[in-house]
C-alpha cells in the first residue's frame, strides 16, 4: 500500500478523482480487475489498508447519453412497427441501432421455426460498420460460449470481456467486448441481438447494457407481433382442409385480374369444377374417405396449374380456377391434364377419383361494355357452371349402370 491517508483524506482524494464507487478494506481485499473508467485510490479506512473505488467517468455526459438513448427507443419502436415483415423489422432494427443508438456491431438471429435446432441469419453490420445482409446463413441453435440457461430464458443477458468476434460466417476478425440479449415473445426464445464494440471500442457500459436490453425486448415484441399477423391473414384466406384460397379470397383475385384485363386488354378464363361422385364416397367408405378426396383434387389442381393461375375452394367439392392471360383452349388442356393425373394417383382406390368442369373466358363479354366488374364475375360464374353440369350431363348419359350417380365406381365396373 502506497502513502496511507486518514478517512477524510481517502474520501477527498477519491472524490477529487470521480464519483466514489466503493471503498475495500485489506482484509476484504481479493484479485480484482478494474472496469474500463474505473480507477483504485490507496490510503487508510478506520486504520486499515483501504481501496477506495472511483469511477472517472462524465456521469453527466453518461446519464444525458443515457436519457437520450431512452428518448430513441421510443421512437425507434413506432417505426419499427410500421416494417411489413419480421425480416424487414430486423433489417431496420440493425441500420437503426448502428447509426441512432450508437451500437458498433450488432447482429440478429432468429430460431429457425420449421427446425428450432437452428438459428438463422437476418441482417447485421460488418467490419467496416456497414450494413450486411445475413440471411444465407443458418448455424445450430446453441452455439459456443451460450450457456443452455440463456435459451431457457433464465438470464436477461450475457457479457464477455475480450472475447473473439466473428463475422456471420464464422471467420475470426478481432476481439471486443461483447453483449448478447435474448429475443423473448413472452412464451418463449425466438432469436438473439448481439453486439459488441469491435470498431470504436467504447466500454459498453450498464446504461447502455439496459438500452440494448430493452431494445432487443421491442425487436422481439414487434417480430412475434407480425408473425403472428401473417399466420392471420393466413388463416382468414386459406381453406383449413386443403390449403387452396378460400372462397372469398378467390373472389377477390377474380376481381383484381378482371379489372386488371379491362385497362391491360388481355385475356382471361375461369374454370368451376366440381368432384364426381364425393355422395358415394362418402356413403360408401366414410367422410374421411371423403376429405381425402377432396384433397387430391385440390392438390392435383394445384400442381397442374401455372404459378400464375390460382386454385379456390368454393365449398364442399366445389372449385374455382382462375386463369389470367389464358384463353379457353389452352385451360381445357390444363383441366384434362387433371383428371388424367387423378386417375393415374387413385388407381390403388376403390373408385375413380375425377372433376366435372366448365370454362367461361372473359373474351366471352367484350360486346357488353357496360357491364361492372361485379357483374362479370356473376355471369362468368354462371356461365362456367352451367357448363360443368352439362359436362355431368354427358357422363351421365354414358354411365353403365342407369341412374348410378355421377362417376364413383368399384373397378370392377359396377356402380358404388
Amino acid at each position: 500500500m502506497s502513502k496511507c491517508i486518514d478517512n477524510d483524506d481517502l474520501r477527498k482524494r477519491a472524490q477529487a478523482r470521480g464519483k466514489v464507487l466503493a471503498i475495500l478494506r485489506a482484509a476484504d481485499e481479493a484479485p480484482i480487475v478494474l472496469e474500463p473508467g474505473v480507477d483504485a485510490v490507496p490510503g487508510v479506512w478506520e486504520g486499515s489498508p483501504a481501496l477506495a473505488l472511483v469511477s472517472t467517468r462524465d456521469f453527466s455526459k453518461v446519464r444525458d447519453s443515457y436519457e437520450e438513448d431512452l428518448k430513441s427507443l421510443h421512437d425507434l419502436s413506432i417505426e419499427l412497427s410500421l416494417s411489413p415483415d419480421p425480416e424487414e423489422i430486423c433489417k431496420r432494427a440493425v441500420q437503426f441501432g448502428h447509426e441512432r443508438l450508437g451500437i458498433d456491431r450488432m447482429g440478429i438471429w432468429l430460431i429457425d421455426q420449421a427446425d428450432p435446432r437452428y438459428k438463422t441469419g437476418t441482417w447485421g453490420i460488418d467490419e467496416r460498420g456497414r450494413l450486411r445482409d445475413e440471411r444465407d446463413q443458418r448455424l445450430p441453435r446453441e452455439t459456443g460460449d451460450v450457456p443452455i440457461e440463456f435459451h431457457e430464458g433464465k438470464i436477461p443477458y450475457l457479457t464477455r470481456k475480450d472475447s473473439v468476434c466473428r463475422d456471420h460466417r464464422g471467420k475470426v476478425v478481432g476481439r471486443a467486448d461483447r453483449l448478447i440479449a435474448p429475443l423473448w415473445d413472452g412464451q418463449g426464445l425466438i432469436g438473439e441481438l448481439s453486439v459488441d464494440n469491435l470498431l470504436g471500442r467504447e466500454p459498453i457500459g450498464a446504461e447502455k447494457t439496459e438500452v440494448i436490453v430493452i431494445y432487443a425486448r421491442i425487436v422481439a415484441h414487434l417480430v412475434s407481433l407480425k408473425r403472428a399477423e401473417a399466420e392471420l391473414k393466413l388463416l382468414a384466406s386459406v381453406d383449413a382442409l386443403t390449403g387452396a384460397v378460400n372462397r372469398r379470397t378467390a373472389l377477390i383475385i377474380l376481381e383484381k385480374h378482371i379489372a386488371q384485363c379491362r385497362r391491360s386488354g388481355g385475356s382471361l378464363s375461369l374454370c368451376v369444377a366440381d368432384l364426381d361422385g364425393l355422395k358415394l364416397v362418402n356413403d360408401a367408405f366414410g367422410h374421411s374417405a371423403g376429405d381425402d378426396y377432396i384433397k387430391r383434387a385440390s392438390s392435383a389442381l394445384v400442381e397442374a396449374v401455372r404459378a400464375s393461375d390460382t386454385v379456390g375452394r368454393l365449398g364442399g367439392d366445389e372449385f374455382l380456377v382462375i386463369f389470367p392471360d389464358c384463353n379457353a383452349e389452352s385451360a381445357r388442356s390444363i383441366m384434362e391434364k387433371v383428371n388424367r393425373d387423378l386417375a393415374a394417383r387413385g388407381k390403388a382406390l376403390n373408385y375413380v377419383p375425377r372433376m366435372s368442369w366448365g370454362i367461361a373466358s372473359l373474351g366471352e363479354l367484350t360486346e357488353n361494355e357496360g357491364f361492372d366488374v361485379d357483374r362479370r364475375i356473376d355471369i362468368l360464374l354462371e356461365l362456367a357452371d352451367q357448363r360443368m353440369y352439362e359436362n355431368k350431363r354427358k357422363k351421365g348419359a354414358s354411365r353403365p349402370v342407369p341412374g348410378a350417380a355421377e362417376l364413383a365406381y368399384q373397378k370392377d365396373g359396377a356402380a358404388v
